[in-house]
């Protein structure tokens, strides 16, 4: 007996769009059930993701401060400048700690609620001025960017990314002459407090200030009749919430002081095309390509409607037909002005930077992805919110961009994890009975945290800043270390004595790494081990090393091996610390 099936195309595509018309239908009664069903969805991916990803450095700094164990300590950390950031995601962090236990996931959890808080709000935003389903595609698009990736890193970038969002939410609210004077006045007290934490947390949280004032300004001028009429809340508010760089103002300034000369982030102007293409990512060239469509269009549709009725491509055409009957901005233009300063993050940032500071880096200005996701879901809703299903076209193309990034940076973590656990079982057979001189600060702290205690214990970081600052051009991991050395379970000590008390020993660091260079400088013999791992496995979105691990074995002032090559030239403290003269190439042997 067999079967035979048969193909019915119009009940199968009426069957899909009795689908599609439920889920819409759904979506527009029921959004806060369907925004708590996706809530539920983002922290399945992001435990999922945090789970198969190694405690980097950064994260591994946020933890030692935070275990700490009360405010106090942590401010004293702060001020010797272990952590150049304020205090309260340390304080958060803790916080987690003590709640849910010493997990990876309580750890990176305020990061992870920050982030959410940016995407309830964002949700909110869209809702306001766009159906759910478009709403959603867009919350879906300000996922599908490398800014997501600090959605589960236990620093302030998911933190204040979430609060930027948020003080831009409540200002909107705020600001809406049809909302009640009770609620008006309940979200401008969120809008303030969102500003003011989110300084608390990043000093370049300074920027959410921007996008505010730019479209208050717009709204004083443009909206209040024949005289300009300043809403004295709204500045009076803003100047409250900057009240904590006034606390802080010591902090930044011995950070500015113990980063700034040597920092891998110098402020550049290259750094504004980074932040772009860096942290939008994947999203950008699609949301321009849309918001120059319907520039395109609104121009299209100014033309007389023979005229339009002879464009090609027809499509082209349609979109300005239809066009001719949309009423105008779907964003008030104080709003739009907003979204506008916050897709131009990268160069407030660079312009705030240049003033003072003196350090940018794409992570600061992670907001940004905040303006391109508003502005992709406007301008997809105002180009094709006419079309029956479209809303349900942009919410499946962006959730499949979205997933199939997240399977993308699962996979290279999970990548990352074997081979970071490949050179830790390493040590035991390499090392034998010697000490380890790690040399890479990436790996260092990550080392010392995963390994076992017999090998943690003979783990020492090395440092020599002029070394450092000559051979690597920049030394801002090492000042970080060595500002925090009595946090840390690693001994962080100057080259100088780790040399004159041991023999041989073994180190772990990448080709061409500042160490060796310096030993071989001062003619010591250091020998390469044949010992490989897989090639760029260890790098990433948050590398664990400045590059490809490798292993040497070196001798120190103790070692016979000295007797067999030329005196070796005896390292001294004083020139190892952070302070001493820079070397010249001159003072170099090779």
């Amino acid at each position: 007996m067999g079967f035979t099936v048969v193909f019915d195309p119009p009940r199968q595509s009426s069957a899909v769009r009795r689908a599609l018309d439920t889920f819409a239908e759904f979506a527009n009664h029921r959004p806060a059930i369907l925004f708590a069903i996706f809530s539920a969805a983002y922290f399945l991916v992001v435990s999922a993701l945090s789970h198969n990803k190694v405690l980097w450095l950064d994260e591994l700094i946020t933890l030692h401060i935070a275990q700490l164990g009360s405010a106090k300590a942590i401010w004293n950390a702060l001020a010797h400048a272990a952590d150049p950031n304020p205090p309260l995601t340390h304080l958060a962090v803790l916080a987690s700690l003590r709640l849910f236990g010493d997990y990876e996931f309580a750890l990176r959890l305020p990061a992870i609620l920050g982030y959410w808080i940016g995407l309830l709000s964002l949700f909110i935003f869209l809702r306001r001025h766009i159906p759910t389903v478009w709403a959603l595609a867009g919350v879906l698009l300000s996922m599908s960017n490398a800014a997501f990736d600090y959605s589960y890193e236990s620093r302030s970038y998911g933190i204040f990314y979430g609060l930027a969002m948020l003080a831009v939410l409540c200002w909107s609210v705020t600001i809406d002459p049809y909302i009640s004077q009770p609620r008006r006045r309940f979200v401008l007290l969120g809008m303030t407090a969102a500003l003011a934490a989110g300084i608390c947390t990043n000093y370049f949280a300074v920027l959410a200030f921007f996008p505010i004032a730019g479209g208050e300004l717009v709204r004083t001028f443009r909206l209040s009749g024949s005289r300009p009429r300043i809403d004295v809340r709204i500045w009076t508010a803003l100047a409250v919430a900057a009240t904590p760089l006034l606390v802080f103002r010591g902090l930044i300034q011995r950070s500015i002081e113990q980063f700034a000369p040597h920092a891998w982030n110098k402020v550049s102007f290259d750094q504004v095309a980074d932040s772009y293409l860096e942290m939008v990512e994947v999203i950008l060239i699609p949301v321009v390509v849309l918001i120059a469509l319907v520039a395109l269009v609104w121009m299209l549709s100014r033309m007389c409607s023979h005229c339009r009725g002879r464009l090609r491509p027809r499509w082209l055409a349609n979109l300005a037909d239809e066009h001719v009957y949309c009423s105008g901005l779907l964003l008030p233009l104080h709003e739009a002005v907003a979204v506008l300063l916050l897709m131009l993050y990268p160069f407030l940032g660079y312009l705030v930077a240049s003033i003072h500071g003196g350090m940018l880096s794409p992570r600061f200005v992670i907001p940004v992805c905040f303006g391109f996701a508003i502005s992709g879901a406007i301008a997809g809703y105002h180009l094709f919110g006419h079309l029956r299903y479209a809303g349900m076209i942009a919410f499946g193309l962006c959730a499949a961009v979205f997933l199939g990034r997240v399977f993308f940076v699962g996979w290279s973590y999970h990548e990352q994890k074997q081979c970071f656990y490949q050179v830790l079982n390493s040590l035991p057979g390499a090392a034998g009975d010697k000490p380890i001189a790690v040399a890479d600060p990436l790996m260092a702290l990550p080392l010392a945290h995963y390994a076992p205690p017999a090998i943690a214990s003979r783990m020492v970081f090395p440092v020599d800043f002029p070394a450092i600052r000559f051979f690597r051009g920049e030394d801002s991991p090492e000042e970080n270390l060595w500002a925090g050395r009595n946090l840390y379970h690693l001994s962080i000590v100057p080259l100088a004595d780790f040399q004159k008390n041991v023999a041989d020993y073994l180190i772990l660091a990448s080709d061409g790494n500042w160490l060796v260079r310096d030993l071989w400088n001062h003619r010591y013999p250091v020998r390469r081990l044949p010992v490989a791992f897989p090639a760029k496995a260890i790098g990433g979105f948050t590398p664990l090393d400045h590059g490809d691990p490798a292993l040497f074995v070196a001798a120190g002032d103790r070692s016979s091996q000295n007797r067999l090559h030329s005196l070796p030239i005896p390292f001294h403290v004083p020139a190892n610390l952070p302070g001493a003269p820079a070397l010249k190439p001159s003072d170099t042997l090779r």
